[in-house]
């Protein structure tokens, strides 16, 4: 098909046509998809497959956002008066200060939102397609019309696809439709061009959601020409959806800070009575300037990309910046079993069935080799060294009804695969070639953006599913049970290709009825069969062969049994069906409860997924930093508790069995209390079993009701309520759905629990960070703010207030007090940042303990700066201010004591301000002994920002033109003693506060 007819094709009639001629006029195959080069080429028509409304954050809007921020335009406001008032060197340092001030934050933004794009491409969506007759996994935004593209329950539709293939197929249109009720999806061809969308059932729409099943199609639309694209500026997001509690509230302190300066000015106005010169005029710019920090909201957001950038290095990616400050806060983590707290290893080591009792299957990760046990009626820790053990026979024709009955149903009713990963020898260049393509394609299934990864600097990350020579793709619980097949030399791809058996109909796994069905015929003996497995307690009353309670509860004595060792227990059963009408019945509404009846118990598999080396330690760090810890998972009560014990979720050492007990629950017991009996119990559960996704919802409610603040993981479509109702909601990255991770806050790429304590670790370094760098910007500005408005006593011979500080000289602080604040903005964690208690989420910033800092650096600074100032003045036979006027008529006599006490201010404040960084990077330790003094020598920032300022003053000192036209000071002699003397009197009492402290 030519490339004009593709640029021409109908876009809205695809329901319309039938399969054949949709992949005729897309010029696709319905086996191989397109190939490569195709891909290339239409991408070259069509563009990314992407949403344009909003256009993102580009470095024009991020440009223009500097110009409207008030505190860029103060200072040009200021410059243009100092100008009015005929000072155009003070004037021209403003205006220059705001154009830098402006490029700084500009460029420091837009760096931020690169970052920020890169974190946002890792946790964007991926789409399984076939291209070349390969299934692969890309980036949704390089899909293509004519891709075929594979869905499944939980997939967010990457675009407007024509439906070829369908299983148990339903998608939540609710987006597009307003309707809520998800709709089935059927091969038919539709008649009307102009039928609705909500009953164009034979397509699928981009960013609609998978509910239920799977099903292969043809991508007829992508990026701006899908129906969702159409819509797309009506659901563009506002630009401050993303924007911190402490963001915003620093937005409201700047408004506060700008009536502050307002008022400063005015006081100092109104103490000439309204009556000012120029010397006035500067002192109201200086003392305004004092209480404006600007660029403070700037390094606040790039503190937070860069948070955001370290935790993608430590596997967790942050969707949503404002899940950085509560992660701090976080008091319980409630977290699934398998694949986070345990490896998703998952191998069958143990089965039983009624008439033959147990066998042990020794383990050999996703290698299908290995032997069978009979061990009969025991179950040991040590099978293999019991005389009763007997090795069996693996041929189909050596085992029982029930023992092949129970494998068909492990390799049948299962959805997985696994492929050997090396390459024979034998093989010729192409199918090496294949095979390698194939292992590529799974390593790279549901990981982080490559590109991305490199810009953000992290590794490579090790797939932990794979072995040596196997690789697998499903579920961890099917592998295991194809795998199992598979020793018997009776996998799936055995009893299809070789035994003839082909798929009816899947009923996909139901976490409301925790178990899954399959219908199976079989060719040569023309017998139709259903294959179920799922929890014992849902699957043995449907069976006909345990008709009694007491025939059910033997086997309940061996699935507990194997519970207790710490083991997932699955029930098998199989129906044979006969003289029924199987399309009737799938066509039916209630076709699935007419399937899963009258079954035949066969047996039970018992399977250890162990726990992650670094869970048990991860848990114990998460109690040490007041965190408490739940497990909710799919498993059977007794296999849930043995897994909790041997993480020490629950000590036996320091719990009571009655504590224990309480400590256990069911999801249908949790269900069936009420808010007021959940509220009355002494502590939610730390094991739910058998938990649903309305359980996790139930829970972070109550934990919400007791004040918690919830961290909640998940993976599946219906985790997503939970997620997005939990303060930290936690997406896994490996076997999450798109659903799950878009309700995210957090997506761990390698669906580990230890990764959760990193970014909590993480988020408490974040948050104390900006604490640090915070006190230190408040305590430089309220002390000059307040040595401002305090020297409004002191008075020249005319009775006119003077400056203690020049409008230059307070454009030179903010120079020398940035570099130690972005200092502060980058230390890594304290030792003991894991052993406090979570922050409450409604504490200010300024805690009780900030604020006492705070309040105590700001005084001695003050004192510190005033003695500076007075010392000068009256000494040496000076009596004050002797000068009239003397920044607009300089007096080299009259006023040089004055210049000179300005001289000693600038040292002493910048001295001081030194020795309060140095406090604020540990403000509950000293750090002037043997280690602290080190770190602040090895610190580059500091020892730099030193030397800058000795430089600067000895050139600011001792230029006569550039101390007393520019800076409008003298050159101090003795008064270097006296700056140093209060730099050590202000350190002394520093020691002196923390000991009291």
């Amino acid at each position: 098909m030519s490339t004009d007819a593709l640029q021409h094709r109908r876009p809205n009639n695809w329901h319309t046509k039938s399969i054949e001629d949709v992949a005729k006029e897309l010029n696709t195959s319905l086996t191989r998809g397109l190939t490569e080069s195709e891909v290339q080429s239409r991408q070259e028509i069509y563009g990314f497959n992407e949403l344009s409304a909003d256009g993102g954050a580009t470095w024009f809007k991020i440009l223009l956002r500097q110009f409207s921020d008030v505190m860029h335009l103060i200072f040009v406001i200021l410059g243009v008066v100092c100008y009015v008032m005929k000072d155009y060197i003070t004037g021209s340092l403003l205006i220059v200060v705001a154009i830098v001030n402006l490029y700084l934050s500009f460029q420091q933004e837009y760096a931020a939102e690169q970052t920020l794009a890169a974190l946002r491409s890792l946790s964007s969506p991926r789409a399984d397609v076939i291209r070349d007759g390969v299934e692969t996994s890309v980036d949704s935004k390089e899909l293509v019309p004519g891709d075929l593209l594979l869905v499944k329950e939980g997939d967010s539709a990457a675009a407007d696809a024509r439906i070829t293939y369908v299983s148990n197929l339903e998608a939540d249109e609710a987006l597009l439709t307003g309707e809520s009720i998800p709709v089935q999806k059927k091969l038919v061809v539709l008649e009307k061009e102009d039928e609705p969308l909500g009953d164009r059932i034979n397509m699928i729409y981009s960013s609609t959601i998978i509910s239920k099943g799977r099903g292969q199609a043809i991508v007829t639309s992508t990026g701006m020409q899908t129906e969702i694209g159409k819509v797309a500026s009506k659901l563009s997001e506002g630009d401050n959806g993303d924007r911190t509690r402490l963001q915003k509230s620093m937005g409201q302190m700047y408004i506060v800070l700008l009536i502050t300066a307002i008022v400063s000015a005015i006081i100092v106005l109104a103490s000439v009575k309204f009556k000012p010169d120029y010397d006035t005029g500067m002192y109201a710019i200086t003392v305004a300037l004092s209480v404006l920090p600007a660029g403070l909201t700037t390094v606040m957001t790039v503190t937070l990309v860069l948070g955001g950038k370290e935790m993608a290095k430590q596997r967790a990616v942050v969707r949503k910046l404002k899940c950085l400050e509560t992660l701090g806060s976080v008091t319980a983590i409630f977290s699934d079993k398998t694949g986070t707290l345990t490896m998703a290893k998952m191998v069958v080591v143990w089965f039983w069935t009624p008439k033959e009792g147990y066998f042990y299957v020794t383990p050999n990760g996703l290698a299908p080799e290995g032997d069978i046990y009979r061990t009969f009626q025991e179950m040991n820790d040590n099978p293999l060294a019991s005389e009763k053990t007997e090795k069996i026979e693996k041929a189909q024709g050596s085992l029982s009804i029930d023992t092949n009955r129970l494998i068909e149903c492990a390799a049948l009713c299962n959805m997985s695969s696994i492929n050997r990963r090396q390459v024979d020898t034998e093989l010729n260049n192409e199918c090496k070639k294949e095979i390698v393509h194939q292992e590529e394609i799974t390593r790279k299934k549901s990981r982080m953006s490559d590109v991305a990864a490199v810009e953000l600097g992290i590794e490579p990350e090790v797939d932990e599913t794979e072995s040596d020579d196997w690789i697998a793709s499903g579920a961890p619980t099917e592998v295991a049970l194809q795998v199992f097949a598979h020793k018997f030399g009776r996998g799936k791809p055995q009893l299809t290709s070789e035994i003839g058996w082909e798929l009816i109909e899947e009923y996909q796994f139901d976490s409301s009825i925790k178990r899954m069905s399959t219908i199976w015929y079989n060719r040569p003996l023309e017998q139709t069969i259903v294959f179920t497995k799922g929890a014992a307690e849902r699957v043995l009353p449907l069976c006909l062969n345990l008709p009694t309670q007491e025939s059910r509860d033997e086997v309940m004595g061996q699935v507990n049994k194997l519970a207790a060792k710490g083991l997932r227990v699955m029930a098998m059963a199989y129906r044979e069906i006969k003289g029924m009408d199987i399309n009737s019945i799938l066509n039916s509404s209630n076709g699935r409860d007419l399937i899963e009846c009258d079954l035949t118990f066969t047996g039970i598999t018992g399977i250890y997924d162990p726990p992650r080396p670094e869970s048990r330690q991860a848990v114990k760090e998460a109690h040490r930093a007041g965190i408490s810890v739940h497990m909710l998972t799919g498993d059977h009560e007794i296999t849930a508790t043995a897994i909790a014990k041997e993480l020490n979720i629950l000590n036996e050492k320091t719990m009571s069995p009655e504590a224990l007990r309480d400590l256990v629950m069911t999801g249908p017991r949790f269900d069936a209390l009420t808010d007021e009996e959940i509220d009355a119990l002494p502590h939610l559960p730390f094991v739910v079993a058998r938990c649903s996704p309305d359980t996790k919802v139930k829970m972070i409610q109550a934990a919400k009701r007791r004040g918690n603040i919830s961290a909640m993981t998940g993976d599946g479509v219906n985790d997503s309520p939970s997620l997005r109702i939990a303060d930290v909601g936690i997406a896994m990255g490996k076997n999450g759905s798109d659903v799950a991770k878009q309700a995210s806050d957090i997506i761990l790429t390698d669906d580990n629990f230890a990764t959760i304590i990193r970014a909590i670790a993480e988020g408490r370094r974040i948050y104390q960070n900006m604490q640090r760098f915070l006190l230190y910007f408040w305590i430089a500005l309220a002390a000059l703010w307040a040595v401002l408005l305090l020297c409004l006593a002191i008075r020249d011979p005319a009775d006119r207030s003077v400056a203690p500080i020049s409008t230059i000289q307070m454009l030179f602080m903010y120079l020398a007090f940035t570099p130690p604040a972005g200092v502060l903005s980058v230390l890594p964690a304290s030792k003991t940042v894991m052993l406090e208690p979570p922050r409450p989420p409604t504490e200010s910033i300024f805690n009780r303990e900030i604020l006492l800092d705070l309040f105590f650096y700001t005084l001695i600074s003050t004192i510190a700066c005033m003695v500076a100032f007075v010392v000068p003045l009256y000494t040496f036979g000076h009596n004050g201010v002797e000068g009239i006027s003397c920044d607009s008529n300089f007096d080299p006599v009259a006023c040089e004591s004055f210049y000179r006490a300005r001289g000693a201010v600038l040292v002493t404040i910048t001295f001081v301000m030194l020795v309060v960084m140095v406090h604020c990077r540990s403000y509950r330790d000293a750090e002037w002994g043997r280690r602290g003094i080190k770190e602040t020598l090895s610190s580059k920032a500091v020892t730099f920002t030193f030397l800058f300022d000795v430089v600067c003053f000895v050139i600011f000192f001792y230029v006569p033109s550039v101390a007393v036209d520019g800076f409008q000071m003298m050159a101090i002699t003795w008064e270097w003693g006296l700056c140093i003397a209060l730099t050590v009197l202000t350190y002394l009492k520093r020691n002196e506060f923390i000991t009291v402290d």
